[in-house]
């Protein structure tokens, strides 16, 4: 006999079955494993093997929360929570053609709207509306990252009024550009004021809206998005800059994150803001994180943009609290809700802090799709390495084919190997001693047709390519 319920389903981790009259061997017992229809597009595997146990709990995690909207976690609320699409949105799209799903979600918002045009904290809406700036901003964030990765302009044309009728409420309820309410580094360990937190979200989305209006051809909005970006940067840096320290209040992980990756750390500011950052880090927290969901995306991201991807892997390769290999250590399966276990509050299965899988791909790996892409036609090849990673490779599936990004080091050599589909280019970063010594085959580099050079920086050598296969190699020590 079977039983199959038609009209529910539950997350469980254990079962027990009570009643039969002799023990059932394990091999007797089947459960269906469920899940929206997301065709899997991205793999990523390096020599740490304990990043690879992290980017299985990642997926594991993402399927099991994919069932009509992104929920928050399968067993308990599942709600589409806007803050947990904005902080996963991309690590999902990297792992998973998420194109008709948060198309889906974006209309969700759309549906769930009040009548005043304030977006909700939900996606269907339940009630629950605190969260604010950082949990609506996932519908226009959504419309820009499709766009980007998926080049769909016209689900843009259908949504812009939504998203501009939203934001424009805030710009009226904001008067001194400052946000006085809402959620920001949720779950976090350090405090997270929403003036000094949310203000850079705010920010973000004046550029969002900016870059909607652009691709639109609405001149007139993305003049006003842009002018008001830059009047929200004043009154933020006005108020929580330590000016000649690069301290941004109140002085955390988070806040140093938030203003270095919305872009409102000043040029002249942001080498003493990272090292405040990276001796948070190191001699403050003995190389771990106090990041919340936002705060955790943005930090790795920014130490690997700014020469510390060292301090990243330091940060994502530690196995005690707080931390993902600690999660692993108490015997997880999915992420949990909160960094420390809990019996009977937080939840084991929880997709906020799945972020570190886009960090696997971009700058681990190094594959990222061009924040000026649209339909994933400009890519950025540039594995961040470190001298404790010898090897990683990724692959994505884009919507215009097959992209592939495979390196590894080897006897002060660096080899790279990459694949690019019809109708993309790419900025692709060497580690490189000198760029003469830089390969592609067995020509230089600067011989090669469809490779250009473009300049040398930070001990990388700097090309664009076109589509096509490339194996590249340079001296690095």
């Amino acid at each position: 006999e079977s039983y199959v319920p038609r009209f529910t389903w539950h997350a469980f981790r254990y079962v027990e079955i009570r009643g039969c009259p002799e023990k059932l061997p394990l091999d007797a017992i089947e459960g269906y494993r469920l899940n929206s229809d997301i065709r899997p597009v991205g793999t990523f595997s390096c020599s740490n093997e304990m990043f690879n146990r992290i980017q299985e709990m990642v997926e594991w995690t993402f399927l099991s929360n994919i069932f009509s909207v992104q929920s928050d976690c399968p067993h308990r609320e599942r709600f589409g929570y806007g803050g947990d699409v904005a902080v996963t949105s991309e690590a999902f799209m990297t792992n998973y053609d998420m194109a008709t799903f948060y198309a889906k979600a974006v209309r969700d918002w759309q549906d769930a709207a009040r009548d005043d045009g304030m977006l909700t904290d939900t996606a269907p809406f339940v009630g629950i509306q605190y969260c604010g700036v950082a949990w609506a901003m996932a519908h226009p964030l959504l419309l820009a990252q499709i766009h980007r990765y998926y080049g769909d302009k016209q689900l843009i044309e259908e949504q812009y009024d939504t998203a501009q009728k939203w934001f424009d409420l805030v710009i009226s309820r904001n008067p001194d550009h400052i946000i006085k309410r809402g959620l920001s580094d949720h779950e976090g360990l350090d405090k997270a004021p929403a003036p000094a937190m949310v203000t850079p979200l705010y920010y973000q989305c004046a550029n969002i809206m900016t870059r909607l209006a652009t691709i639109l051809d609405k001149d007139r909005d993305a003049q006003r998005y842009a002018r008001l970006a830059e009047r929200i940067k004043q009154a933020y840096l006005e108020k929580f800059l330590a000016k000649g320290h690069g301290v941004f209040d109140p002085g955390s992980q988070a806040s140093q994150s938030f203003a270095l990756y919305c872009g409102l750390c000043p040029a002249g500011e942001k080498d003493a803001a990272v090292k405040y950052l990276v001796d948070d880090i190191v001699a403050l927290h003995k190389g771990h994180l106090s990041t919340g969901i936002f705060g955790t995306k943005y930090m790795l991201d920014v130490l690997s943009t700014q020469g510390r991807a060292d301090i990243a892997y330091t940060v994502v390769n530690q196995k005690d609290y707080p931390g993902w290999g600690n999660m692993l250590e108490k015997g997880a399966t999915t992420l949990w809700e909160h960094w420390r276990f809990s019996d009977n509050t937080f939840s084991h299965n929880h997709p906020m802090f799945g972020s570190v899988s886009e960090w696997f791909y971009k700058h681990a790996a190094g594959i990222a799709v061009d924040p000026e892409a649209a339909g994933a036609d400009k890519f950025i090849i540039s594995p961040k390495l470190t001298a404790r990673l010898d090897w990683a490779r990724a692959t994505y599936d884009s919507v215009r084919g097959p992209v592939v990004c495979d390196w590894r080091k080897e006897k002060g050599r660096f080899f790279l190997n990459v694949a690019l589909p019809v109708g993309a280019t790419a900025k692709v970063c060497i580690p490189a001693d000198d760029t003469g010594g830089v390969l592609e085959g067995n020509t230089p580099a600067a011989q090669v047709a469809h490779v250009r050079f473009v300049r040398r920086e930070n001990g990388l050598a700097v090309y664009r390519i076109d589509s096509g296969r490339y194996a590249f190699s340079s001296v690095y020590r």
